[in-house]
C-alpha cells in the first residue's frame, strides 16, 4: 500500500541561461512533483508537488533535485521552497492543470489577517481562482488563478485581491493584503 502524500511544497526556479522547457520536462521526471509551469517574472518555472513526510521531501530537495539541475544543466541561478501549511481549492497535476484554460497565473500574497479566512473568501466568490496555498516561506499564500481573458484575471485581481477587506486584530475592517506578485503562466 502506498502512503498518502500529505507535505505539500511549491519550488521557484530561476533557470538562469538554461532552457526552460527542458527544466519543466526533466522536473516533471520525478514522481513527487505534480505540476511544472514555465512563468513570466522574477523566477523561470514554479513546481507543486508532494511527499509522504517532511524526510522524504528533505531528501527530495538536497539530493535529487538539486542533483538532476546540477548534472543536467548550466548552473541554475536560484531555487526557493516553500512549505504547505494548508490547501484550499482543487487539487493541481499535470493531467488538469498542465497548460491554463485560457489565462493563468500564480499570485503570491502577504496577508494582514489570517490566511484561511482569505482563502475561503476568495475561493468562494470567485471560481476563476482554482487553489490557494497557505505556505511557510517568503509570501502568507500562493493562488492558482485560471480566467478566460486577460481581462477577466485582471478582474478578478482588481476585484478580489485588491479590495479585499476583512476584521483586523483590532476588530475593526482593513485591507486584507499587504502586497501581491502576479506572475503569469507561459506553460
Amino acid at each position: 500500500m502506498t502512503s498518502a502524500r500529505n507535505i505539500g511544497f511549491i519550488v521557484l526556479v530561476d533557470a538562469g541561461d538554461n532552457d526552460v522547457h527542458k527544466i519543466r520536462e526533466a522536473l516533471l521526471e520525478i514522481e513527487e512533483i505534480d505540476l511544472v509551469h514555465c512563468l513570466i517574472g522574477p523566477t523561470d518555472l514554479i513546481c507543486y508537488g508532494r511527499t509522504t513526510d517532511v524526510s522524504q521531501l528533505k531528501t527530495l530537495m538536497s539530493e535529487r533535485v538539486h542533483a538532476l539541475l546540477e548534472d543536467r544543466f548550466n548552473p541554475i541561478e536560484r531555487t526557493e521552497t516553500m512549505l504547505v501549511l494548508d490547501h484550499y481549492g482543487d487539487a493541481l497535476s499535470s493531467e488538469t492543470h498542465a497548460r491554463p484554460n485560457g489565462t493563468g497565473a500564480w499570485i503570491f500574497a502577504d496577508l494582514r489577517i489570517s490566511g484561511s479566512t482569505i482563502a475561503e473568501k476568495l475561493l468562494g466568490r470567485h471560481p476563476e481562482i482554482k487553489t490557494a496555498f497557505n505556505v511557510l516561506g517568503r509570501n502568507d499564500t500562493v493562488f492558482y488563478v485560471e480566467a478566460e481573458t486577460l481581462d477577466s484575471l485582471m478582474g478578478v485581481i482588481d476585484e478580489g485581491f485588491r479590495v479585499l477587506r476583512g476584521i483586523g486584530s483590532e476588530g475593526k475592517p482593513t485591507k486584507a493584503l499587504s502586497r501581491t506578485d502576479t506572475r503569469l503562466v507561459l506553460m
